[in-house]
């Protein structure tokens, strides 16, 4: 979405502007301590916390889905047992 016309017509909310991000370059070895390899840990802990979290939401939100799934075509069943009883 060009920012020029987002601007123009007042809507900037669909329209996202992405930061990059610069270049990683690696560590050299002579470089990597205690404190380096302390903090990789702690990171890579939190990193996999985070995507653990991540895929546990995903499947409650999966449970939670075939739930209603199942809810509603037991409720649409319902409603068509009713008509057929009201048109009788």
């Amino acid at each position: 979405c060009p920012i020029t016309n987002s601007i123009a017509s007042g809507t900037l909310g669909s329209c996202s502007i992405k930061k990059q991000r610069s270049e990683k370059k690696p560590i050299p070895n002579e470089q990597k301590d205690d404190k380096y390899f302390e903090r990789r840990r702690r990171n890579n802990q939190a990193a996999k916390k985070s995507r653990d979290a991540r895929k546990m939401r995903e499947d409650q939100i999966a449970l939670k889905a075939a739930i209603l799934e199942h809810e509603n075509a037991l409720l649409r069943a319902q409603v068509l047992t009713l008509r057929e009883e009201s048109s009788s």
